[in-house]
């Protein structure tokens, strides 16, 4: 044999002259098919003003003066003002520049790589929890933008915000208080993210405020819409120290009415008249906490406070 069995590169004989050409012959093809880069794979035209060290995959259809003479797949390899036709085996990988693709010759032709070798899974393995098999053995799966959403989320309260299921919206205990003034003061402020609640969704509210113990009222809201919006909670404590209240506010059909029980008991739960709002909640809207003094050199406290949300279509 005078070449190698796999690269056809010449071998070096026993004596011979001029051993550097057989040498270098060798090294050019080793450079074209070792880490095998081609500039195309569908070029049917021979190019007119390649670069040196060019490869191409030659398809069918191909055409020039060289190219013309070449096996339909072989690889044309210029090198030193010259084309050269290299035959391409079973197995062989090249990278083809122009589609940012990777092939495979098969021994007859070049193809992608089947996905099913890369994965492998076979034509009855599901991808990703599909329920059912498509048409190749590895799908693509196109992500909504909702869906893409929830994959991007990094905890389960980001999740229950993308699904809109219930969460805790926002929970506090540190003290915020009040006092000096007769002024309503805004004792915490939390956000509803437009639409979060829904048409028949709820806030479900749960504060607890301390206060000086005196016959004096002290005014404490629960309003939605800002300080100028409904109060939803509307409670004036006056002999006691402190007190828990909850609220739910549900939206009742529609993004803009509102229900909840209002009374001006102390009492957590109890008896009362239902208590409307119109508050456009299909737009952001704040939730704030206030109290009033009626005496400014006493004070109210909101100790703590939980805004759940409830979201209903």
């Amino acid at each position: 044999m005078s070449n190698t069995s796999n690269l056809a590169l010449p071998y070096l004989a026993a004596g011979q002259a001029q051993k550097h050409v057989t040498l270098n012959d060798s090294l050019r093809r080793l450079d074209a098919v070792v880490q095998l880069s081609v500039v195309s794979a569908t070029t049917t035209a021979q190019p007119g003003s390649p670069d040196d060290g060019d490869v191409y995959i030659v398809p069918s259809g191909k055409s020039g003066a060289d190219w013309n003479a070449y096996a339909n797949g072989a690889l044309g390899y210029y090198r030193d003002g010259a084309w050269e036709q290299i035959t391409p085996r079973e197995g062989w990988l090249a990278y083809v520049k122009d589609t940012d693709q990777l092939l495979r010759y098969t021994g007859a032709a070049w193809g992608l790589i089947d996905a099913t070798r890369l994965a492998n899974v076979s034509a009855t393995d599901r991808i990703l929890g599909r329920t059912s098999s498509g048409a190749g053995a590895a799908e693509e799966i196109v992500f909504t933008d909702q869906a893409q959403a929830l994959a991007d989320d990094t905890s389960f309260q980001a999740m229950c915000a993308t699904l809109g299921t219930w969460r805790v919206l926002a929970a506090s205990a540190v003290a915020a208080s009040h006092t000096g003034d007769t002024n309503e003061t805004i004792l915490a402020t939390v956000n509803v993210p437009a639409g979060a609640m829904g048409p028949n969704g709820a806030l479900r509210v749960t504060a607890y405020f301390s206060h000086t113990n005196s016959a004096n009222n002290k005014i404490l809201y629960v309003k939605l819409g800002g300080v100028s919006g409904r109060e939803f909670l509307a409670i004036q404590p006056t002999t006691s120290a402190g007190n828990i209240h909850q609220r739910t506010i549900h939206n009742r059909n529609a993004q803009n009415a509102q229900v909840a029980l209002q009374h001006n008991t102390s009492a957590t739960f109890g008896v009362g008249t239902p208590r409307t709002g119109t508050i456009d909640t299909s737009v952001s809207q704040d939730l704030v906490f206030t109290g009033t003094l009626t005496n400014a050199g006493e004070t109210v406290t909101l100790e703590s406070y939980l805004v759940e949300l409830l979201y209903g279509a």
